[in-house]
C-alpha cells in the first residue's frame, strides 16, 4: 500500500454516529436505556446490596505471585503521570509491552507473561487512571493521543529503542495509535479484538452502533460509574461468566482472578477514569489522515464478541502495510484469557517470522 495520505470516505451511518448531533442523540437514547438498567438492578438487589462496596486496601494474593514478575512504578517524562507496571526479565532481552483494555488491568496478560518471559522482557502496564496509576481529573486527559504518549514514554524510559507492542480491546486502540504516531518505537504490533481506529470509524454500521451502546451510555454523567460499581462490582462476574459476553472456557477466569480486577477498580477514581476513556473517544476525535500502520501487524479476533462486529477485523486490512488476521471462532472477546494456548502460539509464530510472506498458521 502506498505511504501517501489515505483518502477516507465516511459512510452516512458513520457520519451520523460520529457527528456532534449523532453522538448527542445516541447518547440520549442509550442514557435512558442505561439508566433503566441501573434502576432495575437497584430494585432487584435492594438498596443495601446495590451500594455495597468491599474495602480492598491491599492487592489479592494472586496479583502478587512472583511468577508474573515484580511490581514497580514509573514516572513519565512527558506528562508527569505515574504508571504501575509488572515486569519480568532482564533489560538485555527484547521487550514485549502489554496494554490492557476495559474493564481490566495488567493481570489480563498473566497467561502471556508466563509464556513469553523465557525469551523476552515482559512488561504489562496499568494505564493512567487504573488501579494505583495516576488519576487525572478531566476527560481531556484520556484522549487516545495522550494514552499513546504514555506508551511511548514507557518504551523509551525502560531503555528501549523499540518493542513488540500488544494491546487488547480499548488497549488495542491505544496500541494502534502508538504505532501510527510513534512508528519508530514499534517493531511489531499484536492487537486482539480491536480494529484499526479508522476502520472502526469508517465502518460504523447500524449493527455496530447497537453493539457500542455502552460507549454512548458512557457519555452520561455519574450513572455509568454507579451501574459499574453496583453490588460490589458484580459486573465482572456477568462479563466473564454471564450470558452474552462470557468466556467459552470459564475456568480460565476464576473468582480469585476476578478479585484482582475488583481490587483495581476499588481504588479511588478508577471507575470514573475508565469511563472517561469512552467519553474522550467521542468528544476528542482524532484525525488520523496518515492512517497506515507500517509495522507488521497480527490481529487476533475472538469471534464470539458481542461488542464489535467481526467485519471490522477485515476492514482493518486497508490501513496496514502488512497485516494478517487470525479469527478464532471458539473464543469470546476475552481472547487472551479465553484461549491463551492458541493466542500464545499465534503470537510466537508471528514473532519468529523473518519475512512478510510467512502468513500461514496451522495449529
Amino acid at each position: 500500500m502506498s505511504s501517501d495520505f489515505i483518502e477516507i470516505a465516511v459512510t452516512p451511518t458513520s457520519f451520523l454516529a460520529y457527528s456532534i448531533v449523532g453522538i448527542a442523540c445516541l447518547s440520549a437514547i442509550y442514557s435512558i436505556l442505561g439508566t433503566l438498567l441501573t434502576f432495575f438492578q437497584y430494585i432487584r438487589v435492594g438498596q443495601k446490596r446495590f451500594f455495597e462496596r468491599i474495602d480492598r486496601p491491599t492487592p489479592p494474593t494472586k496479583a502478587l505471585d512472583p511468577i508474573y514478575g515484580t511490581h514497580e512504578m514509573i514516572k513519565l517524562k512527558s506528562s508527569g503521570v505515574s504508571l504501575h507496571y509488572v515486569s519480568k526479565g532482564v533489560p538485555n532481552q527484547p521487550m514485549i509491552l502489554f496494554i490492557h483494555g476495559f474493564p481490566e488491568c495488567w493481570y489480563t496478560w498473566r497467561y502471556q507473561m508466563k509464556y513469553f518471559a523465557k525469551d523476552y522482557r515482559v512488561v504489562a502496564i496499568d494505564q493512567r487512571g487504573y488501579g494505583v496509576s495516576s488519576k487525572l481529573p478531566f476527560v481531556f486527559d484520556y484522549r487516545v493521543e495522550a494514552l499513546a504518549g504514555d506508551v511511548a514514554d514507557v518504551i523509551e524510559q525502560l531503555g528501549y529503542e523499540s518493542c513488540i507492542l500488544v494491546g487488547h480491546d480499548s488497549g488495542g486502540f491505544v496500541a494502534w495509535t502508538t504505532a501510527m504516531l510513534y512508528p519508530h518505537l514499534v517493531e511489531k504490533l499484536i492487537v486482539m479484538n480491536s480494529p484499526h481506529p479508522v476502520a472502526f470509524r469508517h465502518d460504523f454500521s447500524l449493527s455496530q452502533i447497537h453493539r457500542s451502546w455502552y460507549m454512548f451510555f458512557s457519555q452520561t454523567p455519574l450513572v455509568p460509574e454507579t451501574l459499574f460499581q453496583a453490588d460490589d462490582f458484580s459486573v465482572f462476574k456477568k462479563a466473564y461468566h454471564g450470558k452474552g459476553s462470557r468466556l467459552v472456557n470459564r475456568n480460565n477466569v476464576t473468582d480469585e482472578d476476578i478479585d484482582v480486577y475488583k481490587y483495581t477498580f476499588s481504588q479511588p477514581g478508577t471507575t470514573k477514569a475508565a469511563v472517561n476513556y469512552f467519553r474522550a473517544l467521542f468528544r476528542y476525535q482524532s484525525d488520523f489522515s496518515r492512517a497506515e500502520v507500517t509495522a507488521p501487524v497480527l490481529l487476533l479476533w475472538g469471534c464470539q464478541d458481542p461488542t464489535l462486529c467481526e467485519e471490522l477485523a477485515d476492514a482493518s486490512l486497508k490501513y496496514c502495510s502488512d497485516l494478517r488476521v487470525q479469527k478464532i471462532s471458539t473464543s469470546s472477546r476475552w481472547i487472551n484469557q479465553d484461549v491463551p494456548d492458541a493466542v500464545n502460539k499465534y503470537m510466537e509464530v508471528f514473532l519468529n517470522e523473518n519475512t512478510p510472506s510467512e502468513h500461514t498458521y496451522d495449529f
